[in-house]
């Protein structure tokens, strides 16, 4: 039988050699522990011995830490795999599930909104995961701090009771864990960007989430290293900025093909994840194959390895592509031999009642761009003035901001010859299609046609054997327009849908809004009458 003396000793001996031990062997010695301290309880010790209380207090302690360490952290791509194998890669709904992207998912499945996809279901439990990080650590910690690396939600650090100090120590800023963002790619059509939205739209204030597409961030980057010119480091400067507006960061379309852009996101976005900034981001591209072939890309390879560490990476590969099942609608695309004067038509329509006459638009860093043919909300371009041009994202984005309605003229077959200008406009459908822009076009061929040249290298290797001399000499091959042709394609197909036109409408024009649902409605209504005849 031990004494209460040796108790109270065992006691203290506990204390000690808990402190002394190693974090990485603690589970084990824990366990021995309370199995040792266990066999004490049974002992006959008198209930008023207030030497024991100690002890027991000390046993309830190593037990809850070891019931709380020893639990695995849940993976949530793992958690993913695993619902989906129990309910046959769908999500069921719970009435658990009251807030986020998961819920704002399941909604718009119940609605018929979405389609079921495993692809986008695993997602959206990935963006789930993330949201509740954000939820929790935000209900942990109620003040400000400035002094944790959870401070990229903007909140104070957990309090510890003296047992779990005493068995990992205080934490210090290098041993707070940055809650790791989401780096989606896939190709076009998956439902990245709309995925991504659920999220920036459930998202509460608190989160400090600021959406916005890539090409605009950047350019709102450099306009700022103006600003700050005459500062020691401009670019840390626009970093800290960047960070103290924003804690998590939602860019889609992570697209690099900019030696300027290169040059820079390197230093800027280490400067934003040291300030604890969580980025979410969509692209067509994985993290290894960026800014391929670039100029100086030795240089831009570290920025990979840190956006690999900063987010998880995740494939959307899918072999479904959601614009191309939208409504083709007709009256937008001119590809006739009386393409211009439809054209023309068209945008003498819709400017109505507006006269049409030349305006100068305002671009930033006091640049100005010269519109020909403008009619209120509405204006006339021709393909060599927006792709032919000194002209880039920044001109588009003032068009964008000026005009709903762009009519655009004489889209030619893109060749060798005019590499440039498809980049341009690559990014001139990049830019209207993210702001929701209506876009009337003449073009020397469809959508796909217009970019039958264009090949990777890989496409270009399987291919060019079976090509003639003329193919041959308008053979574009292009890694990065081979990637991003495939999501112009796809733009410009959902973009004469009347989806797209709906979505326009609500943006822009909300007086059509009723009138485009209306003939989606009989259009839909039409075509189920067909198939219940066939």
């Amino acid at each position: 039988m031990l004494s209460r003396l040796s108790l109270h000793g065992l006691n203290r001996c506990l204390t000690q050699r808990v402190a002394a031990l190693a974090v990485t062997a603690v589970q084990q010695q824990l366990i021995e522990l309370a199995a040792l301290s266990t066999s004490f309880r049974s002992q006959q010790v008198p209930s008023g011995d207030n030497r024991c209380c100690g002890s027991s207090k000390l046993i309830r302690q190593t037990q809850q830490f070891l019931h709380t360490s020893a639990r695995p952290a849940q993976d949530p791509q793992s958690a993913g795999k695993a619902a989906s194998q129990a309910d046959g890669s769908t999500i069921q709904d719970s009435d658990s599930i009251t807030e986020g992207p998961m819920r704002a998912y399941l909604d718009g499945r119940n609605s018929g909104l979405f389609r079921p996809d495993p692809r986008q279901e695993n997602t959206i439990k990935l963006l789930q995961a993330l949201y509740d990080q954000l939820k929790q650590v935000h209900l942990e910690h109620k003040r400000p701090s400035g002094l944790t690396t959870t401070d990229h939600i903007g909140l104070d650090k957990p309090r510890h009771s003296w047992f779990t100090r005493l068995m990992t120590g205080s934490p210090t800023k290098a041993q707070q864990t940055k809650l790791q963002g989401l780096y989606m790619y896939g190709g076009v059509g998956v439902g990245k960007t709309m995925l991504m939205d659920l999220l920036a739209d459930s998202a509460p204030s608190s989160f400090q989430l600021k959406r916005t597409h890539f090409h605009d961030f950047m350019l709102d980057v450099h306009s700022s290293l103006k600003k700050y010119h005459s500062h020691q480091d401009p670019l840390v400067q626009v970093a800290d900025s960047v960070a103290r507006e924003s804690k998590v960061l939602c860019l889609d379309e992570f697209f690099v093909n900019d030696v300027a852009d290169a040059a820079i996101l390197n230093r800027l976005f280490s400067r934003l994840w040291e300030n604890g900034l969580v980025l979410v981001s969509t692209s067509n591209r994985a993290p290894d194959t960026l800014y391929e072939n670039g100029l100086q890309r030795n240089l831009f390879l570290p920025f990979i390895e840190k956006l690999k560490k900063a987010c998880k990476v995740h494939d959307m590969a899918s072999v479904t592509d959601y614009r191309r099942l939208a409504h083709h609608h007709r009256g937008l695309f001119f590809t006739d031999d009386e393409r211009e004067e439809e054209l023309q038509a068209r945008f003498q329509e819709v400017a109505q009642p507006h006269s049409t006459r030349p305006i100068r638009v305002d671009v930033i860093m006091g640049r100005t761009l010269d519109v020909a043919q403008a009619g209120g909300p509405v204006c006339f371009f021709t393909f060599d003035k927006l792709c032919n041009a000194n002209v880039g994202a920044a001109d588009y984005i003032a068009l964008a901001n000026k005009f709903h309605t762009i009519a655009l003229s004489g889209v030619p077959v893109f060749t060798a010859d005019i590499r440039s200008q498809a980049y341009r406009f690559v990014t001139l459908i990049d830019v209207l299609y993210e702001h929701r822009i209506r876009v009337f076009c003449s073009a020397d061929g469809e959508p796909m046609d217009l970019f039958v040249n264009i090949m990777t290298l890989q496409e270009a290797r399987t291919q060019r054997s079976n090509m003639s001399k003329e193919q041959e000499d308008a053979l574009v091959v292009d890694d990065n327009l081979g990637f991003s042709k495939d999501r112009t394609i796809s733009r410009l197909l959902e973009m004469q849908s009347r989806e797209y036109l709906i979505s326009h409408a609500e943006h822009h024009a909300p007086e059509l809004v009723m009138a485009l649902k209306e003939a989606n409605k009989n259009s839909e209504a039409a075509q189920a009458a067909q198939a219940a005849q066939a």
